[in-house]
């Protein structure tokens, strides 16, 4: 479930100059299809690259090699990529740690719409990883990720407008968004919402309900948070093997978001994100924690979910 915010949150820089060279595309990576767009810098398969790296596909595994594809990509002005290396220079994959560089990353990822980008900002901005506080732009960047349906961010809005950090103190607000928490099982979120509801007046209460009841997530840019790999870019096998296999995780994910732990977006990419989503549900549910899809896993997550509807 999610951990509580505040306490511990869940979890416009300078003009980008003008992109650097390209590293050697290793002779291992196929199909010709693909590194010839890689040559000539699409930053689609500069990430696609990337990706081999980081899984062991054609190229032995290398997370620091991952980086340098991801971050080519990133400069090229690729969403996803920028969100992935930010994500890599917060923890220190493959990179020496630098939030400094997580920010830039993560807030370009931001501002062209990418979910998990604006989470992770926000995260960022209220923990003071760089040790400086933002509350201010905590809150911004958590209202524009819960507004996009990330259940983490929305958490923490909840906490935020009950203690008025990093924006005017509301009942009303905070209820609404632990009741939208609540309704994927989280029961943190909803015992904060019915401990919020006893501090309210029946019309105000009334009126927050309202507001979770007719609550919708906005549409996100798909271009900003899902890469699409060209089936030509891929061996035939990898091409069939790969849809299949992104559909799958991409099925995991949204039933681990609605559950209550955020995997990010069902976008059928296995990141840490995700895997951290999945080591987290195995605990809770009594399973071997792997990180991994395993049938285990999927039994427990159908189980749920036909129990919660």
């Amino acid at each position: 479930p999610a951990p509580a915010a505040a306490e511990a949150p869940r979890r416009t820089d300078d003009a980008p100059k003008a992109a650097p060279a390209l590293p050697d595309i290793p002779a291992g990576i196929e199909p010709a299809a693909l590194r010839q767009a890689a040559a000539e810098g699409d930053p689609v398969a500069l990430y696609e690259i990337g990706n081999r790296y980081a899984e062991g596909v054609d190229v032995e595994a290398d997370l620091s090699q991952a980086a340098l594809w991801y971050e080519a990509a990133a400069e090229r002005g690729l969403a996803p990529a920028q969100y992935r290396i930010g994500h890599f220079y917060e923890k220190g994959t493959g990179v020496e740690r630098d939030i400094a560089a997580a920010k830039k990353w993560y807030r370009r990822a931001a501002e062209q719409g990418n979910a998990s980008a604006m989470h992770n900002l926000g995260v960022l901005y209220a923990m003071g990883a760089d040790g400086t506080t933002d509350n201010d732009e905590a809150a911004r960047w958590f209202q524009e990720a819960a507004d996009l349906g990330v259940v983490d961010s929305q958490f923490n809005l909840g906490i935020l407008a009950a203690k008025g950090v990093g924006m005017k103190r509301d009942l009303g607000e905070a209820y609404k968004w632990f009741a939208i928490v609540a309704r994927t099982g989280d029961e943190d979120a909803a015992a904060k919402r019915d401990e919020i509801a006893e501090a309210m007046a029946p019309a105000d209460l009334a009126k927050a309900q309202a507001k979770a009841k007719l609550w919708q997530a906005r549409e996100p840019i798909a271009d900003a948070n899902i890469v699409e790999v060209p089936q030509a870019w891929r061996t035939d096998a990898q091409a069939t093997g790969s849809i299949d296999m992104k559909k799958a995780i991409g099925n995991i994910q949204a039933l681990l978001n609605r559950r209550g732990f955020d995997a990010g977006p069902a976008d059928g990419v296995m990141g840490e994100k995700t895997r951290a989503a999945i080591r987290a549900f195995q605990k809770e549910n009594g399973l071997e924690v792997t990180g991994s899809v395993n049938e285990a896993l999927v039994r427990a997550l159908l189980a749920q979910d036909g129990a919660a509807h």
